[in-house]
């Protein structure tokens, strides 16, 4: 009997837009990092004393999680839009490089500040004040750009070349619209898993950050 071939395995790839960001902010970290050193020397003393002192303090004061949230809230639904609004621009592109590029240089700027004041255990310090939030937006963030990338796909076209069809003629203003229309269920996805990241940020990133700062310091 003749063996029956088996399929191969398929894997995806990671698109291309994600490929991009994520090479625009391994440069920007970079960046961050050597500018940080650079400037180490005035840009970084009147801040050690404020740092230090608000650092030590953190055990003490009274934060409310209501306000993280609502702050973590209107920063990542400001982002998330901003990525909606260019992906029916032509500077799309543009925008999302850029976007990758200015978050990579200022977490940069945080590590080499961290690193400068604490040596290598301000590594650990770094991650303390991103983890755990981080682990669900920066995989949240390259789904959201990969799919705004196909999206400003889409939506350029349709303006370019409306639909036909045996029966109506759609104009780009209503392919437009149902092309938006069809965007709601992602939409509403991605402002729960922001809603997710930010609770995480209120409730679990700030004891995290307390307790290492009592503990550890």
């Amino acid at each position: 009997m003749k063996s029956v071939p088996q399929k191969a395995k398929t894997y995806k790839k990671l698109p291309s837009s994600c490929k991009i960001t994520l090479f625009f902010a391994i440069i920007g970290i970079t960046a961050g990092c050597i500018t940080g050193n650079l400037l180490k020397e005035n840009l970084y003393s009147p801040l050690i004393t404020i740092y230090n002192e608000t650092l030590n303090n953190i055990p003490e004061l009274d934060i409310s999680k209501s306000d993280i949230l609502l702050l973590a809230l209107k920063r990542n639904v400001k982002l998330f839009v901003l990525l909606y609004l260019f992906a029916l621009t032509n500077l799309w592109t543009y925008y999302y490089c850029a976007f990758a590029l200015y978050t990579g240089f200022t977490n940069g700027l945080l590590l080499a500040f961290n690193i400068i004041l604490h040596g290598f255990p301000g590594l650990l310090r770094f991650l303390f004040y991103l983890c755990p939030q981080a682990l669900l937006f920066i995989p949240l963030y390259l789904m959201i750009i990969a799919h705004c990338d196909s999206f400003h796909d889409e939506f350029i076209s349709c303006i370019s070349y409306p639909l036909h069809d045996n029966t109506y003629n759609y104009s780009a203003r209503q392919k437009k619209g149902k092309l938006a229309l069809c965007q709601f269920p992602f939409i509403m996805l991605c402002l729960l898993f922001i809603a997710a990241g930010c609770f995480i940020e209120a409730n679990l990133n700030l004891p995290l950050v307390i307790w290492y700062s009592s503990h550890l310091v």
